[in-house]
């Protein structure tokens, strides 16, 4: 039986069922390391291509599942004592494995890189990799540094950090509340600030909104029932979330060097993208007012 070094889950992002783009950048950038890559997906789609250096497995899940839920499968799923989480939006740089591997071999529980976006992307590409990835622009400093988050997507963790909080892990592998727990007890997270993964964006600006609706309404639930937060105060600060969520993307974007004109040109689809957040945020809340 094999022994691999890192478990590599890749939940299919909607709208991007192509893995071949994601399956070539995992190969180049495990080469050397025992690898099986578990594909979470839904059924009925053609038979996962072979690869001569990463050993498959697929993992069916509902059209419904957003991809943190994905992720939990396949973290549940997985053998090697380090998994990395990917969706078929991210093509992985050469790097990867080795850099990450070797933060987690020093101490960190995760690491990651920063974020690059395709340099085909248009308007609401760079609108949505704004929203998701403002705090993890690459500034090509090449600095690694301990910190309190890191970007989920293409981020690696040793595993038995994530499967000692099973009431986490049976609602999927949402990485922000595992990140609160590895800093409520003192663990460490590595970011390196020179780019590892690129970003493809597959969705369009409506398929953006709704899911950014979706996975704010997860959060309001999290926030009422988890961290005790009032869901009426919620509601009510509703109106001003999507301004100050904006307010902080600039912010970030403009404080790393060359990304003003993507600043200017997506500014619109970025304040679209947040109100849908805040609004699912309300919904959230709301809807889960008596809960706790």
């Amino acid at each position: 039986m094999t022994t691999f070094a890192i478990s590599i889950i890749l939940a299919e992002s909607p709208g991007q069922p192509d893995l071949q783009p994601a399956l070539a950048s995992i190969e180049r950038a495990c080469a050397g390391f025992d690898t099986e890559m578990l594909v979470v997906r839904p059924g009925h789609r053609p038979a996962l291509p072979r690869s001569p250096t990463v050993t498959i497995r697929e993992i069916e899940t509902s059209e419904n599942t957003l991809i943190p839920e994905r992720w939990g499968a396949g973290v549940r799923a997985a053998t090697a004592p380090a998994f990395g989480c990917l969706t078929t939006e991210f093509t992985i740089h050469e790097d990867w494995a080795r850099t990450l591997l070797a933060r987690l071999d020093t101490g960190a529980v995760g690491a990651a890189g920063a974020i690059e976006l395709a340099s085909e992307a248009g308007m609401s590409a760079a609108a949505i990799y704004l929203v998701r990835f403002s705090a993890y622009l690459p500034n090509n400093l090449d600095q690694i540094t301990r910190s309190a988050d890191i970007p989920g997507d293409s981020a690696a963790y040793r595993r038995d950090a994530v499967v000692a909080f099973p009431d986490l892990l049976t609602e999927g592998f949402w990485e922000v509340e595992f990140h609160r727990r590895f800093g409520d007890q003192g663990d460490k997270l590595a970011y390196h600030s020179r780019a590892l993964a690129t970003f493809h964006p597959a969705r369009g600006f409506f398929a953006a909104v709704v899911l950014r609706f979706r996975h704010g309404r997860e959060h309001g639930i999290n926030r009422v029932v988890k961290h005790r937060h009032n869901a009426l105060q919620l509601v009510l600060l509703a109106p001003a979330v999507p301004l100050v969520l904006t307010a902080r993307v600039v912010r970030r974007a403009l404080a790393t060097p060359g990304h003003r004109v993507l600043v200017a040109r997506a500014l619109a689809g970025v304040l679209g993208i947040n109100a849908a957040w805040a609004v699912g945020e309300a919904v959230g809340a709301w809807s889960a007012r008596g809960r706790r």
